[in-house]
């Protein structure tokens, strides 16, 4: 989540990813990736449950939450899957893995995530070390939500897809146009459309299941809810509204269709003043989960 990550360090690393782009000549979307790995000297390497043997080579030096994997190969894999490990990065070597039965789809975003690891200059310090600072789940939290933070704003040039967003409407036709152009998945490119298309619009994000399909996006602990992705002007405005107060409108809201277009409507809201305020509803199933938009009607 963005709000884990300090002003500074917002502002640090969009300098480092600045710089990265304008190394490799101020490219247009979509960015390839091979030339980031080019441009930083990192090795990309896969691993799977058939073949734990690029894991196994460097096993003896690689730390998941301060503590080193095992030493015995076998015992590697159910370690990483235990840690539920998509994804690695090994400073000394410059290499990152990715776990090959990760959804292809999602391999990008596994990589950007690692490749913003290697960059942000803190990390090095944090992910080899094993003082009780380094060890504290909120510091591991916080140094995972900068490298999503890090990953985003590489996958979609700094500010150019905030800048490029706000000439779209606020629908999720505008999300898929903006996926195609910056060639990231539909997940990612929704979440960045609701965090930085205009942080002062109240708007929130939910990836959910299907309200009326069991079979679409449950949850393990039962309430349906992925994600939920909120605007700067959204927790300032709505601060008490949660997760389920929003999953409710999208119950209140979704039609039977299972793919597609699936969530419309307006519906309401309480806001900071205790007044109704009135919510426009935008929603897509991809057939795995319901992607739903929300913002303050004009």
């Amino acid at each position: 989540m963005r709000e884990l990550v300090g002003q500074r360090e917002q502002k640090e690393i969009d300098q480092l990813v600045d710089k990265i782009l304008r190394d490799l000549g101020r490219p247009e979307p979509p960015l390839d990736l091979r030339m980031v790995r080019e441009l930083l000297r990192l090795d990309r390497k896969y691993y799977s449950s058939a073949d734990i043997g690029p894991l196994a080579e460097f096993a003896h030096r690689i730390k998941v939450a301060g503590k080193r994997l095992a030493e015995d190969p076998l015992l590697i894999l159910d370690v990483v899957k235990k840690a539920k490990l998509s994804g690695l990065w090994l400073p000394d070597d410059r290499k990152i893995f990715i776990d090959s039965e990760v959804p292809p789809l999602k391999h990008r975003w596994i990589e950007a995530h690692e490749v913003a690891h290697s960059f942000v200059p803190w990390h090095s310090e944090f992910l080899l070390g094993d003082n009780e600072v380094t060890l504290n789940p909120t510091c591991h939290e916080t140094i995972e939500a900068e490298a999503n933070f890090g990953a985003g704003r590489l996958l979609f040039f700094g500010p150019q897809f905030s800048t490029e967003s706000k000439d779209f409407s606020q629908s999720f036709k505008s999300v898929e146009t903006l996926k195609a152009r910056f060639g990231n998945t539909l997940t990612s490119t929704f979440w960045r459309f609701v965090e930085d298309r205009d942080p002062a619009q109240a708007t929130f994000g939910l990836i959910s299941a299907h309200p009326h399909h069991a079979d679409i996006g449950p949850t393990a602990d039962g309430t349906g809810i992925h994600h939920f992705i909120t605007s700067l002007g959204f927790r300032q405005m709505f601060p008490g509204v949660t997760a389920s107060q929003a999953y409710s409108l999208i119950q209140r809201n979704t039609s039977w269709k299972r793919r597609g277009p699936v969530v419309g409507g307006n519906d309401s809201l309480i806001d900071l003043r205790g007044e109704k305020r009135v919510i426009a509803l935008d929603g897509f199933c991809n057939t795995h989960q319901v992607l739903t938009m929300g913002w303050l009607a004009s």
